[in-house]
């Protein structure tokens, strides 16, 4: 039982600069786009795994806090400072930047894929289009109108003159290159 009191005084400790970090995460959350419960949910996500490390560090370090009285040698006036331990911001900053990684595929999605996914839908939509089309993996690059992919290089093999669409320096360039062969 008297590590009862060490527990929940480090816990108060802790406690404004977690909620600090989660306030700040779920709100820059909300301004990137994420609604009101997922920005929350990011918030007490960081401020908790904010407390977690936060609370060992004081505990592994408890001389590192608490009040400092100093003394203003011109007017003769007590300051009090609280004391922090210097790794306590960069180790609070390392927290919340890996609590996004794991925040973010939450709020946001799966990255491009579902992005691509969606400007597909949103396009065949407003363009009249079939929501069969065809795009080039792993791009946003539309493939209606062009031959299948499996086809594409049997059809590119097909023109005998490519090099018509070259600037007459690049045609130059390519036949200087290749030996007057192509």
């Amino acid at each position: 039982m008297a590590a009862a009191p060490g527990f929940k005084e480090i816990l108060k400790q802790v406690a404004r600069p977690s909620l600090t970090s989660g306030a700040l995460a779920g709100g820059l959350s909300l301004l990137s786009g994420a609604n009101p419960l997922q920005a929350l949910a990011a918030g007490v996500i960081d401020a908790a795994a904010s407390a977690i490390p936060l609370a060992g560090l004081r505990k592994l370090s408890p001389t590192s806090y608490g009040k400092r009285v100093l003394l203003d040698p011109s007017t003769g006036e007590k300051i009090v400072q609280q004391t922090t331990h210097p790794l306590e911001t960069p180790l609070n900053l390392v927290t919340s930047l890996g609590t996004n990684f794991l925040t973010a595929p939450l709020i946001y999605g799966t990255g491009q894929p579902q992005q691509i996914a969606q400007q597909v839908e949103q396009r065949a939509l407003v363009n009249n289009l079939g929501q069969g089309q065809l795009l080039s993996p792993g791009t946003n690059f539309q493939m209606a109108g062009l031959p299948d992919p499996e086809n594409f290089q049997q059809l590119l093999n097909q023109r005998n003159n490519w090099t018509q669409y070259l600037s007459p320096e690049d045609q130059a360039l390519i036949q200087q290159t290749m030996g007057g062969v192509v």
